[in-house]
């Protein structure tokens, strides 16, 4: 009873954090789509704010939909990184046979507009659960294992929403130790209109999103420095060279997170649903988890915060 104590006290505290991003209280109105993923879970209040932070470590993922129960679905946090899997027969249902997946993240968090963007205010963020995301950078690593080997094979990145901005295209710099480690050219959309609090509507806004295939066009100097757990910086200018964005992509736990996703993928805990999987381990106490002897798979049920695993 501890254990389930700590952890709705954790996982409320994740639900808060969240909520606190996007501006209000949770109503029914916000989480009525994404309420699905616990419609037939007995212990909603546990197992809802665990799936939420499943969906968060993955960029893919829409908080607000019904995101699925994460049967055949691992993820966890390393230092500053997330990593998100996915075995072959989750990947392949319906799509080419790639192999399982895992998708490792880096988020920039602290982002600075320039005099030709800024980021969108805690007040105008989206009156919902994507408001989390709405605020971050994103980059993300895809690997992929037709093989036993997970193999790189796509970069993406997302920006935070950003008003100001005129035009619909920027530079996008992803600057390392040893210098520019990639350089893009990224297309901005237009998010959805959103109310702020059911009655505000937020300055127009682009998100800018650029994608690399890293198997015809590998990055060895990109990858190195995530390797090596270096402090990348991030630059969004446009046309004229106008700064629109600047942030700090921090990788300190990057390898050992390729590495827990690589495991988590043959793990047989992950082939259940994560209500089911974490439900064995309610009754363990907080000390339990600061060592997480568990297998990867498991690694999800840690009610902890990731801040508080560091």
């Amino acid at each position: 009873m501890a254990m389930m104590s700590a952890m709705f006290r954790s996982s409320a505290a994740l639900v808060v954090l969240v909520l606190a991003a996007s501006g209000t209280a949770c109503g029914p109105e916000t989480r009525a789509a994404s309420d699905a993923v616990v419609a037939d879970v007995a212990d909603a209040g546990a197992a809802w704010p665990l799936l939420l932070r499943h969906c968060l470590s993955s960029a893919d993922c829409d908080p607000m939909s019904n995101f699925g129960s994460g049967a055949g679905e691992a993820s966890g946090y390393v230092g500053s990184v997330a990593w998100n899997a996915q075995t072959k027969a989750r990947v392949t249902e319906g799509a080419a046979d790639y192999g399982a997946r895992v998708v490792v993240s880096l988020f920039g968090v602290r982002g600075a507009g320039g005099e030709a963007g800024r980021p969108l205010t805690i007040s105008e963020l989206p009156d919902n659960l994507g408001g989390q995301k709405a605020k971050r950078s994103t980059l993300s690593i895809e690997y992929r294992m037709p093989s036993d080997t997970l193999e790189p094979y796509v970069l993406q990145f997302i920006s935070p929403f950003l008003t100001d901005v005129l035009e619909d295209e920027a530079r996008l710099e992803i600057v390392g130790a040893s210098g520019v480690l990639f350089a893009a050219t990224v297309g901005g959309i237009e998010p959805p209109p959103t109310p702020v609090n059911g009655r505000y509507t937020p300055p127009k806004s682009l998100v800018f999103m650029a994608s690399r295939n890293l198997r015809d066009g590998p990055l060895a100097p990109l990858m190195t420095a995530l390797a090596k757990g270096e402090t990348l910086s991030l630059k969004l200018m446009d046309g004229a060279g106008e700064l629109m964005l600047q942030d700090a992509l921090y990788t300190d736990g990057y390898q050992s997170a390729v590495m827990l996703g690589r495991q988590a993928v043959a793990d047989p805990e992950t082939t259940t649903g994560i209500a089911d999987r974490c439900a064995k381990l309610a009754g363990e106490p907080d000390a339990f988890w600061k060592v997480a002897n568990v297998t990867p798979g498991l690694l999800i049920c840690d009610p902890r915060l990731p801040e508080q695993r560091r």
